[in-house]
């Protein structure tokens, strides 16, 4: 456990496009001419390398179709094989990669995770979710069931990988060559599974990696999501848009591990952030708006019109909400979560335009400005105890990436919250969590 709890992690979002903008590919920069291209995978990875950032994220959509001729499609490809190339042109950054447990095979998913994990020499994480959306349920061909039931595959599913994981006991291997010995496979366990929703016997004749075996990330939010967190998992990736929730969610996060007999410090939570990068707030807010068309434009002034209780017209585009309409919204614990986020950039004087430009319902939260304002956003976070680091998606990587590493990652080093180098060589290194082999052992 080498990471310094004392300063915050930083991942790279990975989705299998030339950004986190669906509109990505249309930046001058990119110069897309084919798709797939995993060279933009590839850059992208050692410029987060570059940067120290502990860790990559790959999400998952399987099955998903893009619905706008407009946007890029995103994973579409399997992010397990992007990783592995990534993996290869990478030597230190550890990824952590999306695999469900209501369609996918334990013992296959065994397998490639820890093949993965053996051949990058302990950099890789299992993103463990449940999947919560029925067009991939369908197009593996099971149906999608409740929460509860999910979740209760998802137990099962875990603890059968990670027997399955540490069936290659930790002295099988010799490659003795005086007594011709290469391994001694009596040391090789049978795993044998009879539950309610798994069912195995078998071995994975793979030796443990120099972290032992892969990592679990888990990404949800719900009150099932947060317990099996905190049962399994070392890292959680979740959606917060402010100081408050993020602090929330953290202690539910740390109380889980409590719960179940573990170290709260062995879990650390990751907030989403859309930093919008430029040399003023006025000029990040023009190059974001050129990724929003206006159909979606519209939505989003109609959404933000739901949440505020009102209906805006196009007379009220290019001014600044009315503050009687702000003092009458009341946030409730059934209001949208973005809510208040859309209260706090209205109340700093923006126009509805911009508010839409600073993406205050996107799916999380942006930090809008110089590279100083990003790392400010960050440092509060942090410091407030709101998250232990972040996953940062940036809206085209060949742009706007390499400004994140080069501005905002030093300005962080400067104040001692970021690292300036690898500790370690695994991502349990990067991360500070414990060697762990097999099932965890209870205390």
């Amino acid at each position: 456990m080498t990471h310094n709890k004392n300063q915050m992690l930083i991942g790279l979002a990975m989705f299998g496009a030339a950004g986190l903008n669906f509109k990505s590919w249309m930046d001058p920069e990119v110069k897309l001419s084919e798709y797939p291209d995993i060279s933009i995978d590839i850059q992208a990875a050692q410029l987060a390398e570059k940067g120290k950032f502990q860790f990559m994220f790959f999400g998952d959509f399987p099955g998903i179709k893009a619905s706008d001729n407009s946007d890029m499609q995103t994973m579409g490809l399997d992010p397990l094989l992007i990783a592995s190339i990534v993996g290869n042109h990478t030597s230190r950054i550890g990824m952590g990669i999306t695999r469900a447990t209501s369609w996918s095979n334990p013992y296959e998913l065994a397998r490639q995770f820890k093949t993965l994990d053996a051949l990058t020499k302990g950099r890789v994480a299992w993103n463990a979710v449940t999947g919560a959306n029925g067009v991939s349920a369908h197009a593996h061909g099971v149906n999608l069931s409740p929460s509860f039931d999910r979740y209760g595959k998802a137990y099962e599913f875990t603890e059968a990988v990670q027997s399955l994981w540490a069936s290659w006991g930790e002295e099988v291997l010799k490659l003795n060559h005086q007594t011709k010995e290469f391994a001694d496979y009596d040391q090789v366990k049978t795993v044998a599974i009879k539950g309610k929703h798994v069912q195995l016997t078998g071995t994975l004749p793979i030796p443990p990696s120099q972290q032992g075996q892969p990592v679990i990330f888990h990404s949800g939010g719900s009150e099932n999501s947060i317990a099996y967190a905190g049962k399994y998992a070392n890292v959680f990736i979740g959606e917060v848009w402010t100081i408050e929730q993020g602090q929330a969610m953290r202690q539910a996060l740390r109380q889980a591990a409590i719960d179940n007999g573990r170290n709260p410090d062995e879990i650390t939570f990751i907030a989403g952030l859309m930093p919008l990068l430029g040399d003023s707030k006025k000029a990040a807010l023009e190059r974001h708006a050129t990724f929003i068309d206006g159909q979606t434009f519209l939505q989003r002034i109609a959404h933000i019109g739901y949440v505020l209780g009102t209906e805006f017209t196009p007379a009220d585009i290019e001014r600044p909400i009315a503050t009687e309409i702000l003092d009458a919204v009341q946030v409730t614990p059934y209001s949208d979560p973005r809510l208040e986020n859309v209260i706090k950039v209205a109340r700093e004087g923006w126009t509805l335009r911009e508010i839409v430009y600073h993406s205050v319902i996107d799916y999380h939260p942006t930090a809008v400005g110089t590279a100083k304002d990003i790392a400010d956003h960050m440092t509060d976070w942090f410091q407030a105890g709101a998250a232990d680091g972040f996953w940062v998606m940036p809206d085209v990587y060949a742009v706007d990436l390499p400004r994140f590493v080069d501005e905002v990652v030093p300005i962080l080093q400067e104040r001692g919250v970021f690292h300036k180098d690898y500790e370690g060589e695994t991502l349990r290194d990067h991360l500070g969590v414990p060697y762990q082999y097999g099932l965890r052992q209870e205390a």
